[in-house]
């Protein structure tokens, strides 16, 4: 067999210098149709993320607390809400979104598939744990830097939400370091700000009301918001794949003698 690679999309210069193409409304209409697409094998990758990081939540929660039913009945009851509670539930959170890094990763190559037309399957939630190390240090970087902002100022918090999203994908797909990587989805964003504020706006709005729904759109909504991202990403910076063409004789099927890949993935 032999290996062929091809790019599809903008690339690292182009987001640089902001001639990469992104039209907000196409980005969403194109993502709505990916995720009807590939809804069925995509939603149980991400049922997996959140039950993971719920298992996550409960480890941090009896490491500060003993008891994750403290934190609950707390915040169930509204008595006997105390600082260190308090405290106790953000830094549980926090580290369940960085040790989850390497599924949160996995979900993001699914949707860097799903933007090229590729097909993806449950258990490719796993394709991340190649980047554990980078894809840690990289939401320790991000969630961090967001923490702060939001400190400061909320929208601070948002605005560096955006400008950091495409930076997990960045040390996946182009194989970068985190700081690097955190570099360019910030300058990228500001390429593009405005087509990215309303995308990210919409997105937003689609969460607000998910919740509205005691969280049954979030089936819809999550899904979503990962294959908007891949597109984003493959507008920007560009998706490199890999083409595998198996020998001859391998019969008439097309999908036996070839076979395309995310080429980092």
């Amino acid at each position: 067999m032999n290996n062929k690679t091809f790019h599809v999309g903008g690339s690292i210069e182009k987001a640089m210098n902001g001639s990469a193409e992104l039209q907000a409304v196409a980005v969403l209409q194109e993502a709505w149709k990916v995720t009807a697409k590939n809804f069925f094998t995509f939603f149980p990758a991400i049922v997996g993320l959140f039950l993971a990081q719920v298992a996550l939540l409960m480890v941090g929660l009896q490491v500060q607390l003993g008891d994750p039913a403290i934190f609950f009945d707390a915040i169930i009851s509204g008595e006997m809400i105390t600082p260190e509670i308090i405290q106790a539930g953000y830094m549980a959170n926090f580290w369940s979104d960085v040790l989850s890094a390497p599924l949160y990763a996995g979900l993001s190559l699914m949707a860097l598939n799903h933007a090229v037309g590729l097909p993806t399957k449950p258990s490719h939630l796993v394709k991340g744990f190649p980047f554990t190390l980078v894809s840690v240090v990289t939401m320790l970087l991000i969630s961090s830097l967001q923490g702060v902002g939001s400190a400061i100022f909320p929208l601070i918090g948002l605005f560096l939400s955006m400008a950091f999203s495409m930076a997990i994908i960045l040390v996946c797909e182009k194989r970068i370091s985190p700081l690097k990587a955190i570099q360019y989805s910030v300058v990228a964003t500001i390429r593009k700000l405005l087509p990215l504020t309303a995308i990210f706006l919409v997105i937003l709005i689609l969460i607000s009301l998910s919740f509205a729904t005691f969280g049954l759109g979030l089936i819809w909504t999550v899904p979503f918001f990962f294959n908007v991202k891949g597109i984003i990403y493959r507008n920007l910076f560009g998706i490199t794949l890999q083409v595998t063409n198996m020998k001859p004789g391998s019969g008439d099927d097309p999908s036996k003698q070839e076979e395309t890949k995310v080429f980092n993935a």
